[in-house]
């Protein structure tokens, strides 16, 4: 009889308590990211700075206000309604005024005078900031404006850095150490370097600290989240799948009204980071995923973990003896189908054998479009999601009100997507947000060309874009589900992790679009992130439909469903509408 892994998971309880416990744990993630993600434009804030007035003799005791000491020194901006942060006039020509001199007097009598840069060799002393908010960044304390406002973006930029390598290196460890020993090898990691940030001595190790937070993030997510599709049932997938990116809107929330309470970056940075102290439950609270462990032959092991998910689910399994014969029974099933797709190694090849389980994504049809269009569909959403995200500094208002309001909308659309992926499936949700929002992207840009500013015009593409952002963050959320259910089980962390660094890339790519490319005219950036979120959308539709089927085990499980993607799929399950409560225990 040919068994599978679904059967055996189906007997411990593909959908129940055991289930539910460990998708709530990996949760804890799921808030720390929504911090440090984001952390950087509150740990960066400014609210202005201008050459350091303070220093100069020329004023010597005149009293005057800073207002008037600004607009003696300080050349105005061309729009004419703010003045030069990084350029004043040069006053080194004028004498120290006299203490009893009006300013009016002094401001007709100053003259034409050339423009310089801020002066003064000590970077510490050549520019004052407004504190009158109580901020207190890294942008004040290593004078991170004019020729070094690079060192600011770097922040960012090191810390996708760092996802983008993690992304990598956290997928590949743990399809070849397993999922558990991975998460908590880079659960401490995060642990150190989150709070080590808070107590950097310089620029240069603070971003290092900060790619290492970025690393470590990536390997206790995803690997969690890939554990979790492993160890549930089709119905449950949907929920755990999509749910998982709840807790990251929730942090990014959370994030602007802690940052409005505690100002000071040092005391940010470390209340963001004293949490991950939490992950230290993932060693008593995260088991290694059977699924993995059947795959690498280690079935004592993963029999113990299904016996006690059965004994917390209340299931009674089989006997250890039927149990072992089944698991066996599995694998030499599993690795006999693995031999229709074996590809002989050359002698340049075996050379980089530790790059083989990539070239698998490729090796063969089926699974090279799915990894291409994957990929390819991972690298739009995360250009397009933080493109759309970048245009919201652009609104103007309060900071902290607009940053609640931008992590909060992922609340909604995780929500809401749920029901929508049970009724009409993977394909037509993913495909289908993805144009509507390429759609919205247009629709703003049609906006800004044909009007001209005017106040009706900027509040409608400003609701349009709103909508944009809440689709492309249903789309956003359906990713990691849609591309797990997508591979084998021996590469399927590897695919996500990928993905995922596609996305790295696609988000990276965003603010040189919206900044570079924006400066030449507004409407630029959106027709990009238009046309290429419906790219996306069509490519996808090319994509197999998997709800409600069971996870593919090998890679010759993914070439056959591929051969006969025409013809009804054996192992497709009834489409049930979430919730189901009527739906039996474990029925798939």
């Amino acid at each position: 009889m040919h068994y599978k892994f679904e059967d055996i998971l189906s007997m411990v309880g593909d959908q129940n308590k055991w289930q539910i416990v460990i998708f709530l744990y990996t949760w804890i993630e799921g808030f720390l990211i929504g911090f440090h993600h984001l952390s950087s434009s509150y740990l960066g804030a400014s609210d202005g700075h201008w050459c350091n007035l303070d220093k100069l003799n020329t004023f010597n005791k005149t009293g005057w206000s800073l207002e008037q000491m600004k607009n003696y020194s300080l050349p105005l901006m061309e729009t004419g309604d703010k003045y030069e942060s990084c350029k004043m006039y040069d006053l080194s020509g004028i004498n120290k005024l006299a203490s009893n001199i009006d300013f009016e007097t002094a401001l007709k009598n100053r003259g034409n005078l050339d423009v310089i840069g801020c002066p003064g060799e000590d970077l510490s002393l050549r520019y004052q900031y407004d504190t009158s908010n109580g901020i207190d960044s890294i942008v004040y304390q290593w004078n991170l404006v004019c020729d070094d406002t690079w060192k600011l973006s770097t922040i960012q930029g090191s810390y996708m850095g760092g996802v983008f390598v993690g992304c990598m290196i956290w997928g590949w460890a743990s399809d070849k150490f397993g999922r558990r020993l991975t998460m908590l090898v880079a659960a401490v990691i995060q642990v150190v370097s989150s709070i080590l940030a808070a107590f950097a001595p310089n620029y240069i190790i603070f971003i290092f600290l900060r790619f290492l937070i970025a690393f470590s993030v990536s390997g206790v997510f995803e690997c969690g989240f890939v554990l979790v599709t492993e160890i549930c049932g089709p119905k449950y997938r949907t929920y755990f799948g999509i749910l998982t990116q709840f807790p990251f809107g929730c942090g990014a929330a959370l994030l602007p009204v802690i940052a409005y309470f505690i100002r000071q970056w040092q005391n940010l940075q470390l209340a963001i980071s004293v949490p991950c102290v939490l992950l230290g439950i993932f060693y008593w609270t995260i088991p290694e995923s059977p699924r993995w462990l059947m795959a690498e032959g280690r079935f004592d092991e993963a029999m113990a973990i299904l016996k006690a998910g059965a004994k917390r689910n209340k299931k009674q399994l089989p006997s250890d003896d039927e149990l072992m014969e089944m698991m066996k029974s599995i694998s030499a099933d599993e690795e006999d189908k693995e031999v229709v797709v074996e590809v002989e190694l050359s002698t340049g090849q075996k050379i980089f054998k530790v790059f083989d389980e990539i070239f698998v994504l490729v090796k063969t049809p089926e699974m090279r479009k799915r990894t291409l269009n994957i990929f390819f569909s991972w690298l739009i959403v995360a250009m397009v999601y933080y493109g759309l995200s970048l245009n919201s500094k652009n609104l103007g208002g309060d900071r902290y009100v607009n940053g609640f309001l931008s992590g909060f909308v992922e609340v909604p659309a995780v929500v809401v997507i749920i029901p929508l992926l049970a009724k009409l499936g993977r394909v037509k949700c993913y495909s289908g947000t993805f144009i509507a929002g390429g759609i919205c992207c247009c629709l703003v840009a049609l906006v800004t060309v044909v009007t001209d500013k005017q106040s009706w015009a900027i509040a409608l593409s400003v609701a349009i874009g709103i909508v944009g952002k809440f689709l492309i963050s249903m789309t956003f959320a359906i990713a990691y589900l849609y591309t797990a259910e997508l591979f084998p089980t021996k590469v399927r962390n590897l695919a996500v992790g990928l993905a995922s660094t596609f996305a790295r890339i696609g988000s990276i790519s965003a603010p040189y679009i919206v900044d570079l490319l924006g400066s030449i005219h507004a409407s630029i950036p959106v027709v990009i992130f238009g046309l290429c979120s419906f790219a996306a959308g069509i490519t996808s539709l090319m994509l197999p439909e998997t709800l409600n089927r069971k996870l593919p085990e090998s890679i010759a499980e993914v070439e056959r469903s591929g051969k006969r993607k025409n013809a009804p799929e054996q192992e497709e399950m009834n489409a049930v509408a979430l919730p189901a409560e009527t739906q039996a225990e474990g029925g798939e």
